[in-house]
């Protein structure tokens, strides 16, 4: 039985040139980059081009481009080393505002900063399509308000947030304030990077959150856009690697295949296209799907949604035996955020939109990508109705 994989939110397959990249450095590089030797310099070399690719796909420059170990940690360094700076610099609780759309990596983090009492926190609401005004954002900050953190692209529902328009408001703001007291804006990117413009001048951010396996690369490898003069507190001590700012020997192969994944993806029109293409594929399932009694649609549909997402509730239905079910039938969905999987409790996301959450009903979520064909999806248009008919019985 031949599987179909439509998780790609969750992890991309490793594109064959990607891998070969990696393979083949390797098997020609063995030094340690942060030593002196030739074999070590030509590793850092290599580094400095990989670090060179992807500044240049978020038009930043190269010392503005912090590796990490994936995405999470890339979330936590910004958010935490903004509050760390500000219970230094201000010696008062700093406020962070985000919204109830964020992938765990920032809501829980917040959360527990939270609990803990070390900032206050404003969550922005969803509308019940999953949308947020920037407006709605930027009326939340205050006098002590240190930190904008908002995602671009949902990795649960696909909704696609104005980070644009909350940047540009935010620069008005911040004119008006002193250097140690203006607002810093955090965008977590991680689903954004396949189809959209993340040009960091245009988008106004301070700091900014991609990763290699989202994008048909690596895993285990992510980076941290730091605007420069931007000055926050580092999560760990140890060596100089990164500009002092993350210390340890980098991921070698997996930061080379990181930028080789990035080059793949080609310029904002070759992105377009493919999520136009994705698009047309995620259409014909929802459209099938959507019309099976019981079933809902989760989030914004049009152009305030990422072309790849499809989220659906389904009524009269366990989760854990929707998701069973499709797996045994050869499907790989989820029913969201990876992160979180085998988790009792429900979507926070989900939630948000004030779904209902009870044990009989299934959320699931179909993320589509380049790989995705066509007699794919009718074999899903084909099966899923058989199911949710089965367990229903």
């Amino acid at each position: 039985m031949n599987r179909i994989y439509l998780d790609y939110a969750a992890t991309t397959p490793l594109d064959p040139a990607v891998s070969k990249t990696i393979r083949d450095f390797e098997l020609k590089y063995l030094g340690n980059p942060s030593s002196v030797h030739r074999e070590g310099q030509q590793a850092r070399a290599e580094i400095d081009f990989a670090r060179a690719a992807i500044a240049k796909f978020l038009n930043a420059k190269p010392q503005e481009i912090i590796f990490t170990s994936g995405a999470t940690e890339a979330n936590n360094h910004a958010i935490k080393g903004v509050v760390s700076r500000a219970l230094f610099d201000w010696g008062m609780r700093p406020h962070i505002i985000t919204t109830e759309l964020e992938h765990h990596s920032v809501y829980n983090v917040v959360k527990e900063m939270e609990k803990r009492g070390v900032v206050e926190a404003t969550f922005i609401k969803p509308s019940s399509d999953g949308l947020i005004s920037a407006d709605q954002v930027i009326k939340e900050i205050k006098n002590n308000t240190v930190l904008i953190s908002v995602i671009f692209v949902s990795n649960e529902i696909g909704s696609v947030l104005p980070i644009r328009e909350i940047g540009k408001q935010l620069s008005s703001i911040n004119s008006h304030l002193s250097t140690n007291r203006k607002v810093f804006f955090h965008v977590d990117a991680v689903q954004a990077a396949k189809f959209y413009n993340l040009n960091v001048e245009k988008l106004g951010c301070d700091l900014m959150t991609i990763t290699a396996h989202k994008l048909y690369g690596p895993k285990g490898v992510g980076a941290l856009y730091m605007r420069t003069g931007l000055k926050i507190d580092n999560l760990m001590s140890g060596g100089a690697q990164e500009y002092a700012m993350r210390p340890g020997t980098q991921n070698t192969a997996g930061i080379i295949g990181f930028a080789k994944a990035v080059k793949l993806l080609g310029g904002l029109e070759e992105r377009e296209a493919l999520g136009k293409k994705i698009g047309e594929l995620r259409n014909q399932l929802r459209n099938s799907i959507e019309s099976i009694p019981g079933v809902e649609m989760n989030g914004p549909m049009g152009d305030c949604r990422s072309p790849d997402n499809l989220s659906v509730t389904v009524r009269d239905i366990d989760q854990d035996s929707l998701i069973t079910a499709l797996d045994l039938a050869g499907i790989a969905a989820s029913t969201g955020s990876a992160c979180v999987s085998g988790s009792s409790e429900p979507s926070h996301v989900i939630q948000a939109l004030g779904k209902i959450t009870d044990s009989q009903s299934a959320t699931v979520r179909f993320t589509l990508g380049k790989f995705t064909t066509e007699k794919e999806i009718k074999q899903i248009l084909k099966i899923f109705p058989e199911i949710v008919n089965r367990l229903r019985k």
